[in-house]
């Protein structure tokens, strides 16, 4: 449309011209649009967007996938998520991302012209880069190859008319956000470097188009690396695999080995110093803000009925890793107080969930035990709690209805892959040192959902004797001898409203171990490894749609072939287990 307005604007200038008139461009503009802008104006739209979309896959297929909850208004039916029926809407959601990754290429563009044309920032390129890596990983891990490298540029192509894409191989399209994260951490120290030259008057952007940092590129830069860091984790393995974890980034960049990287940025995480800066606390995380006020910034779930909204029920998987067995197979949940340190829970237990619908009313958390171990639905599923929506009571505190924040990326989650990292002997580390980067990143988790609840009463520091307990607890309970194991399987609960990290991890790892043979369980009992392509990619991009299915999925748009990165011998081993 935009270059169909251009060629009618041209005729039409021609014509007026035999007439004198010499400045209809400036009467054709409308005065109340805006035609030029910058590219730090692209990035609180942009994630705002992203987020909300992803957000609400979280809610309707992430979760249930993972076995986070199940839907309780439909269990008696087989058309279910945790059956792996996904429908036709479900598989379209992630799919929706691709407006916001042609923003990301648009915004990329115009950051490069930015400092072509002199007084630029570099640091938007490595923002613009970022933010375009951060969408376009998701986009692949979701349903594999995927359009990339010709994606989200149709405003970027002038007259060429070129509206269909190809897809990319996931191999390549990981070489180009690999390649992409480091070019962006030059931009990043080319700035600060520009910034102590005097070169340019502030390294920082414009708060207003940043409600996640403020505009601070300090903690862009940190984000960036530890974006880094999760790309590099989930090439690992099969970089390994296949090439002694060696991926050619080209020529800018030469060989990248994927091992040595990691403990790079983990040098420069030891230190605090370094040419990979990451996240060092709890507010380097990525966590975008939302409001239940300002309708600019409402959460994808603002208009939700609470008849929908309490149809997702805590599954029984989570619950039974949160709520500590004892050996009568009862949840041992009582306070977890210091004269009682072998009975402990988990303490993000009740941010995550709420009680059940019939739940007692006039009871304390202790004597909601019964009540748990009682309340089990025809499906085998644990019926004991709900998302909460908001405020605090006896039995909760939390609201992911209108949650104030959404994460793309937590510090915990950098603690775990160094913790992963060290148990697989690829970061040189005693047992002791990652159990305890294991242990940090339970507590660093844990502290995280206590974000902006601490005028509760029920609020938690590193020094309340809940936490302490339960760390202990971790603590006593590892084994050695099931080290990955038992740090994925945090991992996993620590994901939890994490974009697509469980379900990422969980095809990457094979861990945690779920179960997938249900008795109504479809897909041929394999928990799906990639979303469908929707279907209006069957005419809308005939070419390369048929191209792709009858490719790589071997003429089936399904969901069983596994993604590059998931195509490896010790995670496929480990996810059988799940069938059996």
């Amino acid at each position: 449309m935009k270059n169909y307005i251009k060629y009618i604007t041209i005729v039409l200038a021609a014509a007026f011209a035999s007439v004198g008139c010499t400045h209809f461009d400036d009467m054709n503009k409308n005065p109340y649009v805006v035609y030029e802008t910058n590219s730090e104006s692209f990035v609180q739209p942009m994630i705002y967007n992203a987020q909300k979309q992803l957000a609400s896959c979280e809610y309707y297929v992430i979760g249930e996938l993972m076995q986070w909850t199940i839907n309780t208004s439909y269990e008696s039916s087989a058309q279910l998520t945790y059956n792996y029926v996904l429908s036709e809407n479900n598989c379209r959601m992630m799919w929706n991302l691709y407006n916001q990754f042609g923003n990301a290429q648009y915004m990329l563009d115009l950051a490069r012209k930015e400092c072509e044309n002199g007084g630029g920032n570099p640091a938007m390129i490595g923002v613009a880069l970022t933010l375009r890596s951060w969408i376009g990983h998701i986009l692949t891990d979701t349903y594999g190859n995927v359009p990339y490298s010709k994606a989200g540029q149709i405003a970027l192509q002038g007259d060429t008319f070129e509206y269909t894409t190809p897809y990319d191989e996931q191999k390549d399209i990981y070489i180009d956000l690999l390649r992409s994260m480091e070019e962006a951490n030059q931009c990043f120290a080319k700035a600060k470097e520009m910034k102590d030259a005097g070169a340019l008057s502030s390294l920082d952007f414009n708060p207003i188009c940043d409600f996640m940092y403020d505009g601070n590129i300090e903690k862009w830069h940190r984000f960036a690396n530890s974006l880094y860091l999760r790309l590099l984790m989930r090439a690992s393995n099969k970089a390994l695999e296949e090439s002694e974890g060696i991926i050619a980034l080209g020529d800018d960049f030469g060989d990248l080995n994927v091992i040595a990287k990691i403990n790079e940025i983990y040098d420069s995480y030891l230190s605090g110093a370094g040419d990979y800066p990451v996240m060092r606390n709890l507010d380097d995380s990525a966590r975008l803000q939302f409001s239940s006020k300002d309708s600019a910034l409402y959460t994808p779930f603002y208009s939700t009925t609470s008849g929908n909204w309490n149809g997702q029920a805590a599954c029984k998987t989570l619950v039974d890793w949160m709520l500590v067995k004892g050996d009568n197979g009862k949840a041992l949940y009582n306070s977890a107080d210091e004269k009682n340190p072998n009975n402990p829970w988990d303490p993000r237990y009740f941010r995550y969930f709420t009680k059940a619908l019939g739940a007692p009313t006039q009871v304390t958390r202790e004597e909601m035990r019964e009540f748990f171990d009682g309340n089990i639905s025809s499906q085998g599923n644990s019926l004991i709690g709900r998302y909460p929506k908001g405020g605090y009571t006896g039995t909760h505190i939390g609201d992911i209805k209108m949650d104030p924040k959404y994460s793309l990326l937590n510090y915990d989650e950098i603690i775990f892959i160094f913790a992963e990292a060290g148990a697989r002997g690829w970061i040189p580390m005693s047992q002791k040192a990652y159990k305890d980067l294991y242990l940090e990143a339970n507590r660093q988790s844990i502290l995280l959902w206590q974000d902006g609840w601490e005028k509760a009463t029920d609020y938690y520091t590193a020094q309340s004797p809940e936490v302490i307990n339960f760390i202990n607890y971790l603590d006593n309970e590892f084994d050695y001898n099931k080290a990955l194991e038992t740090i994925m399987r945090q991992k996993y609960v620590a994901t939890f409203w994490v974009g697509v990290e469980g379900w990422a991890d969980y095809r990457r790892t094979g861990y945690p171990i779920l179960k997938t043979n249900g008795d109504a369980a479809q897909n041929k009992q394999i928990l799906p490894t990639r979303l469908r392509y929707p279907s209006t990619e069957a005419f809308q991009n005939a070419k390369h749609y048929t191209e792709a299915v009858n490719g790589w999925l071997g003429g089936e748009n399904n969901m069983v072939t596994d993604v590059w990165f998931a195509n490896t011998t010790e995670s496929q081993a480990i996810r059988r287990l799940g069938r059996k």
